[in-house]
């Protein structure tokens, strides 16, 4: 009766937004219901379903999104596939698999990608890997009605007929939205030019499609005189244009900013086939509630913030001006880059400052060259497999031309503008003062709104006291990486991991807390040791910040080095650093020769011993005795029994005890015997796995960043 009564009474508005609320809450339900507990123990399966996705290649390993036929498990799970046989799955295609499955989760850190996020934006349940069977096996091929099917099939021509072809990743991207290949150092000059929404199949492109889906079933029509009498070709245009573009759309993988923009061309193409006005503005909402309506966590995508924020910066500036803008492109390319500025500070941290020029380099090229190319030779491969292999070689020379000045932008020392995390009272104001600006001109006190923009000119991080220290020790899975921060400077003790040659923690974990600390420069790193867990990350940090001096206990190649040596010293802003081990000439593995740090400050004494093992503990305690006793310890080789020995855990006395450990790590760190000694201290145990990133020195009390931070998708961790 209630909502009869809001419907009678013309409270449409009203009424709209409780059922958004409502239709948003049984869908978060659903996705909920979705995921795999994370108490869920880790058991090996045999699943049969549907392979949902292009496989994404690797070294050595494949990877998909699967759909099972078993309705107890999530509907849609990520796979890994090591060292997979020759005839690997394809799209489309129904398989059996011998699987285990985990519960979606992902590291948690200050500045961070949140994997678990992205995992829930995509209806992932839970993730997994395809452990080696003879019953692994392909039980029916694609059906012809499978989108990814036809998109893997097209991916396939198209490397055959330019294989050696330099832009083939940036081709694939443009032609089936397939952005696997394209490596780290291409989306680093794509983000430092401000052009990577390029390889965002969305408006721009399915514009384009629909155009000449239009101008090709147009002049196709006009040669049918008949025909065209009863019906104008631009009506039938219109339908050639629609169709364009889903099809257009479809092969591109439906992403929120395609959905967006197929919505739009579609609404427009209809109007015009129906003869009927539409306002561009009332067809942007409308995209908008289809979107929202249809899956309503595309909130959390960055892409439909960017896509729907940058047609609604054109509508703005473009519309109901007189006299009309002169040069209205190039003022686009110009408001654009300025208005999308706190969408980018909110989503990246990162800002191009070159992307006007970029982008007034790249737009036309793309929009009026490469990307028609691409799309005639996909329609034209079924006709002539030679002429669609010279259209997109054309595309890729001219991708070559403009590659080249994209790459020259991007090494210009003021290419980008990283940004911290700035609080949400300032990035409002630079929302507010940047709206302002988009006003007509002589709207009152337009100028004055750059008075909104002086916060963000003097903003400063917060940094400890003199004598004070703040310690991090961050989530970087089954490894080590910490960040220690004074007044003036800043130190790193090990990086993490490398875990591929795509993914290391220094760059996917360290170098964003940095940035999110708003530091630039490190005047140290201290690797303890050369095992993978604790060095790994190191070439990505030094390939993004700079770094005064390395310290270590062994030679690394190519990089200038300090050994620690037990006896170094030093103080930063009333801050005492000490290295107490490996004494000289000392022997033992790589291990029990580990970099020994302990901190003293007025807040706060840490220790951080690296992977020694008792025999290292033994040295340690007997060498410092009493003197090792600290607040807070990070506990050596994350929990294995050949550390933490009784006498060396009573010496230190800690008050938190850290464990660095990968969640569900195949080692069963931390051993139950060694987290038991620590209770009996008694010590606070705390784990990244469970805690995420722990941050020390805030307040009276460590900050645990995943329950801090926790959200609607987050798996609730427990031991």
């Amino acid at each position: 009766m209630f909502f009869v009564a809001l419907a009678y009474y013309r409270k449409l508005w009203i009424l709209g937004f409780i059922v958004g609320l409502l239709w948003c809450a049984f869908q978060a339900q659903s996705a909920i219901q979705n995921k795999l507990a994370a108490d869920t123990p880790a058991k090996t399966t045999q699943v049969q379903g549907l392979i949902a996705s292009i496989p994404q290649t690797g070294h050595h390993h494949i990877s998909f999104e699967f759909c099972p036929e078993d309705s107890s498990l999530p509907k849609k799970i990520k796979l890994s596939w090591y060292y997979p046989p020759e005839d690997i799955p394809q799209a489309g295609e129904h398989w059996q698999f011998t699987v285990k499955l985990k519960p979606p989760y992902g590291m948690m850190n200050p500045g961070g990608f949140d994997y678990e996020k992205w995992l829930f934006s995509k209806g992932i349940g839970a993730t997994g890997y395809i452990k080696k069977a003879e019953d692994n096996q392909r039980l029916a091929t694609s059906s012809q009605w499978q989108i990814n099917a036809w998109r893997s099939e097209l991916e396939q021509h198209i490397r055959s007929l330019i294989p050696q072809a330099e832009q083939l990743p940036l081709i694939l991207g443009l032609a089936i939205g397939q952005r696997d290949d394209i490596n780290q150092t291409q989306w680093q000059v794509l983000r430092d030019t401000g052009t990577s929404h390029l390889m965002a199949i969305s408006g721009l492109h399915i514009g384009l499609a629909s155009a000449l889906g239009f101008l090709l079933t147009s002049a196709f029509w006009r040669y049918c005189p008949l025909t065209s009498v009863r019906i104008p070709a631009h009506r039938i245009g219109a339908l050639g244009g629609l169709y364009t573009a889903i099809f257009y759309a479809c092969l591109a993988g439906l992403s929120i900013p395609t959905q967006r923009a197929l919505i739009m061309v579609s609404l427009a193409m209809l109007a015009v086939f129906f003869k009927r006005a539409f306002y561009p503005s009332h067809v942007l909402s409308l995209a908008c509630m289809i979107v929202l309506f249809l899956d309503p966590f595309a909130v959390l995508n960055a892409g439909f913030w960017l896509s729907f924020g940058a047609v609604a910066i054109i509508l703005m500036s473009c519309t109901q001006r007189f006299p009309g803008i002169k040069l209205a492109w190039l003022k686009i390319h110009f408001l654009m880059a300025v208005a999308l500025i706190p969408l980018l500070i909110i989503f990246f941290n990162d800002v191009s400052v070159v992307s006007p020029i970029g982008n007034l380099m790249a737009v036309p090229l793309v929009s009026v060259l490469i990307v028609p190319l691409i799309i005639l030779a996909m329609m034209l491969l079924p006709l002539s497999m030679k002429l669609s292999s010279l259209l997109l070689a054309a595309a890729d020379y001219l991708l070559n031309c403009l590659w080249s000045i994209l790459s020259w932008l991007s090494h210009l020392s003021f290419a980008s503008w990283q940004t911290p995390v700035y609080p949400w009272p300032i990035l409002v104001m630079l929302a507010l003062s940047l709206l302002f600006m988009l006003l007509p001109r002589g709207f009152p006190g337009k100028y004055l709104a750059i008075l909104l923009l002086m916060p963000l000119l003097f903003y400063k991080t917060d940094r400890p006291a003199s004598g004070d220290v703040f310690v991090s020790v961050l989530d970087v899975g089954q490894g080590l990486a910490s960040v220690i921060e004074t007044t003036h400077h800043t130190l790193i003790f090990d990086t993490g991991p490398k875990y591929s040659q795509s993914f290391n923690t220094g760059e996917a974990v360290v170098v964003p807390f940095l940035r999110y600390r708003d530091i630039d420069d490190v005047d140290m790193v201290i690797i303890s040791h050369g095992d993978n867990d604790h060095i790994g990350g190191l070439s990505g940090i030094l390939k993004h910040i700079n770094v005064t001096q390395i310290m270590t206990s062994q030679p690394l190649e190519h990089k200038v080095t300090t050994f620690c040596t037990a006896g170094q010293h030093w103080q930063w802003d009333q801050v005492e650093f000490k290295i107490l081990h490996p004494f000289q000439n000392q022997s033992g593995s790589d291990n029990e020769r580990s970099c020994v740090l302990q901190i003293k400050g007025k807040n706060l004494s840490v220790l951080l011993p690296g992977d020694i093992e008792k025999q290292g503990e033994q040295i340690l305690v007997s060498s410092y005795g009493k003197s090792l006793k600290s607040d807070v310890l990070l506990v050596p080789h994350h929990g294995s029994k050949t550390s933490s020995s009784r006498h060396f855990i009573e010496s230190i006395s800690p008050k938190y005890a850290v464990f660095s450990v990968g969640f569900r790590n195949r080692y069963g760190f931390p051993v139950t015997d060694v987290a038991d000694r620590y209770r009996n201290i008694p010590s606070t145990i705390l784990r990244t796995d469970l805690n995420g990133a722990i941050l020390f020195g805030r307040g009276d009390s460590p900050i645990f960043w995943r329950q801090q931070q926790e959200q609607l998708w987050t798996s609730k961790a427990t031991e």
